[in-house]
């Protein structure tokens, strides 16, 4: 399921580290819905949540503090997996957020004006080539359990298509898809240009891609509704279709 928030803001400014604003709304919205407090369903303990989303504005500006735009109006795009209605408890909880405002910071508020669900591509190949959404990008992580840190690649780095490829195999391992399967996922062609963004503070390397998969047909739907690679429900990993075959 794919749906679309649209939002009026008082400044045509929010903080440059804007994904601690949107998980806050997440999380307020969650936890005053119509069908009862859902925070606990999707964020408690360390569970792997089936959503993904992106930022979309206008005539975007960055400075070291702020994400500056036009028109003092901006979007979210979500994209949500199917098979726990996620989709549809997500979209009830904003409704209920609708016309309300939601403070930002510096005495700049939010108020989501318009809700809007998207057509949603399927996949029908088992080939398919996917972009990374406008306002989103990859992130490709390395974790150490000794030492508890975290090491990001991006396209820049020599053999990036392949620890692209583990990164999108362990992703559909850890989604309960056959191991069989899980060993037939083969990324071909990587394009892409590293970004670096600010994430509650620190800064993360990522890429804007456009990359070719093969793999069953259910799990390459599954990375185009859940997003791909880390972080995806803190704002990263949002893809589309280009084409298949």
């Amino acid at each position: 399921m794919r749906f679309k928030l649209d939002f009026v803001v008082d400044q045509s400014e929010i903080n440059a580290d804007y994904r601690r604003l949107v998980l806050s709304y997440i999380k307020h919205s969650l936890a005053d819905s119509v069908n009862g407090n859902l925070l606990d369903r999707y964020y408690t303990d360390t569970n792997t949540k089936d959503f993904t989303w992106t930022l979309i504005v206008s005539k975007p500006k960055f400075t070291k503090e702020k994400l500056q735009f036009a028109n003092n109006r901006f979007s979210l795009v979500f994209s949500a997996d199917d098979k726990r209605q996620t989709g549809m408890y997500l979209m009830l909880a904003f409704l209920n957020q609708k016309n309300k405002r939601y403070p930002a910071e510096d005495g700049n508020y939010i108020y989501l004006k318009n809700i809007v669900q998207l057509n949603q591509k399927e996949t029908n190949d088992t080939t398919v080539r996917f972009v990374t959404m406008p306002g989103s990008s990859l992130v490709v992580r390395e974790h150490n359990r000794e030492t508890n840190r975290d090491k990001y690649y991006t396209c820049e780095d020599e053999g990036y298509a392949d620890r692209l490829e583990l990164a999108l195999k362990t992703q559909a391992e850890m989604a309960g898809f056959d191991e069989a399967a899980v060993a037939d996922i083969k990324v071909h062609f990587v394009m892409g240009r590293k970004v670096v963004v600010k994430h509650y503070g620190i800064y993360l390397d990522a890429t804007i891609a456009d990359f070719t998969v093969s793999g069953e047909r259910e799990i390459l739907q599954h990375f185009y509704l859940n997003g791909a690679c880390s972080r995806r429900s803190a704002g990263f990993g949002m893809l589309d279709i280009v084409e298949e075959g």
